[in-house]
């Protein structure tokens, strides 16, 4: 091979394999030791808790990553099982009279077997959740059309529970761009602004805009300060409620 070919070869392996091209980030490591490899077919066991008594507790729970088209809701269960895709990623939702609002999205464990219990709390002043599958772009400021269903049990939360205020606490995903390190004041302002986007859903919807407040937190509480994922971004890229009144 001449000399050419040989740069034009590496250059394009080097694309392949950077982690730096968003397109080829890998999302979940395979696992190549041969333990859990062939298990595509798992069972999802889902137990309910009162987080204060560790008593069994009955909610209708959401899952989404099941059914790809819709997400599947189970109604009034305290434990199920469910069959599910080790591959999938999936969110566990709860939203209910009394309670935080609960979501948790996940990968299942490399086993036949994925546990997952939700403890529910009951509600009190200083609580924080994160809300999952609350989607914006890059930098942008705009609801992702993916965050509609999020958004919607966050309205069912505030309307079953209708004494509670919150604040919405937007987190920017902040690592360098092409240009060099945006300043801490952009990520304060973008995740504001998108805090703000959030309040503003919430009182289309209904939810009286003295029960919210908002909070911009920029960059400064990144679960993960260097992301090499898109997953790791999009944590990274986050909103939560706090709550601050009853």
């Amino acid at each position: 091979m001449r000399h050419f070919e040989r740069l034009v070869f590496a250059f394009f392996c080097f694309l392949l394999t950077n982690t730096s091209f968003g397109q080829f980030v890998e999302e979940k490591k395979i696992d190549t030791t041969g333990i859990g490899r062939d298990i595509e077919n798992q069972q999802m066991i889902i137990k309910i808790l009162d987080a204060a008594s560790k008593k069994n507790f009955r909610a209708d729970v959401v899952v989404k990553g099941i059914n790809l088209r819709k997400p599947v809701v189970l109604s009034q269960v305290q434990d199920t099982v469910l069959f599910i895709k080790n591959y999938r990623r999936y969110t566990v939702s709860v939203v209910t009279e009394g309670y935080m609002y609960f979501a948790h999205k996940f990968w299942p464990d490399e086993s036949e077997t994925h546990s997952e219990t939700i403890e529910l709390e009951p509600l009190e002043v200083g609580l924080k959740t994160t809300i999952e599958d609350i989607v914006f772009p890059g930098d942008e400021i705009t609801l992702h059309a993916k965050s509609n269903f999020a958004l919607e049990e966050l309205v069912s939360f505030m309307k079953k529970n209708p004494d509670v205020k919150i604040k919405i606490i937007g987190h920017a995903n902040g690592p360098k761009d092409q240009k060099g390190t945006r300043s801490a004041g952009f990520y304060r302002k973008v995740t504001e602004q998108r805090a703000q986007s959030v309040r503003d859903y919430l009182i289309r919807k209904g939810v009286q805009a003295d029960r919210l407040a908002t909070e911009g937190k920029g960059n400064s509480e990144m679960l993960y300060a260097n992301p090499v994922t898109d997953w790791q971004a999009q944590m990274n890229r986050r909103i939560e409620i706090e709550v601050i009144g009853l």
